[in-house]
């Protein structure tokens, strides 16, 4: 009876022992979810901070070009190496959209200087509502093509992905957009702007932010005859020399040349912007000796 008393028993006591031998390995599970769940609450954060990171870059980018106008960065281009540094280098952290701005900006100051509000100017400035910068999918003959679309409040930077193979892709990139910026801010005579003078006023605002100069000194130029005007060479360069010139003569020539451009376009705008005929302008211009300073 005693025998069978103390059968009774153990299987009281065999699952106590087993319990407590649960007991640990319970305790290592715990410690194992709690380690998962503090990794997995510490990887959210990470997220939310990258999150939240990004859309602040973005709101602030927003918040610069509502001050003007939208900017929409478009990369078109294959699945190359054009396209994977693009993304990298003026994608992901928004400085495509920095170098619109800050290209834009510098145009604008030149050719609608805060001043004019003064004057009563403000009005000849050109409504500029969305920037598109595009990676476009091939090269193109030229770094850089501006298209206007929307009754010319619209306009895409159409950017040659060979700028992304050149080795300060950097540089390129500003200068491309630089000169984009300043085909977009200038007036064209409602088209009927000698194509010379106005690739040679970008010429001109693109060395300014280069260099702080028209162009380099030591640069040859070609000569500049009166029978085909100042204004007619093909080669932007000289134009931009030209400019130069007549800046130098009276600051600000620019800046009221492209003003007057803005409804028509005329040969005497050229005189009326400097306040001397400009016949005599490209006369003076080379008898100067200017020309022979850069040859």
């Amino acid at each position: 009876m005693e025998e069978k008393n103390q059968h009774l028993l153990q299987p009281l006591i065999k699952p106590t022992t087993k319990n407590s031998a649960i007991y640990p390995s319970s305790n290592l599970e715990v410690d194992e979810n709690n380690h998962k769940s503090t990794s997995s609450k510490t990887s959210i954060i990470l997220r939310l901070v990258v999150v939240i990171f990004a859309i602040v870059v973005s709101l602030w980018a927003n918040y610069e070009a509502s001050k003007g106008f939208s900017i929409t960065i478009v990369n078109e281009a294959d699945a190359t190496f054009a396209k994977r540094r693009f993304d990298l280098f003026f994608v992901s952290n928004d400085e495509a959209t920095r170098l619109v701005l800050k290209t834009s900006k510098f145009v604008e100051n030149i050719l609608y200087p805060t001043s004019d509000v003064d004057f009563g100017q403000s009005q000849n400035k050109k409504l500029v509502k969305h920037v598109i910068l595009r990676l476009s999918s091939r090269n193109m003959t030229r770094p850089i093509i501006v298209e206007s679309r929307d009754n010319n409040v619209e306009f895409v930077l159409h950017i040659s992905p060979s700028i992304l193979y050149s080795p300060n892709y950097k540089h390129a990139m500003s200068l491309a957009l630089q000169k984009g910026m300043a085909r977009i801010w200038l007036w064209n005579g409602q088209g009927n702007a000698p194509a010379s003078l106005v690739n040679g006023m970008i010429e001109y605002i693109a060395s300014l932010a280069s260099s702080g100069r028209a162009t380099s000194e030591s640069e040859s130029v070609e000569p500049v005859t009166v029978e085909r005007s100042c204004w007619k060479s093909k080669n932007s360069r000289t134009i931009a020399k030209f400019l130069n010139y007549c800046e130098g003569k009276r600051e600000g020539f620019v800046r009221r040349l492209n003003q007057a451009m803005k409804n028509g376009w005329h040969e005497k705008m050229i005189g009326d912007a400097l306040g001397i005929p400009a016949w005599y302008l490209c006369e003076t211009y080379n008898s100067s000796g200017k020309l022979l300073n850069y040859v």
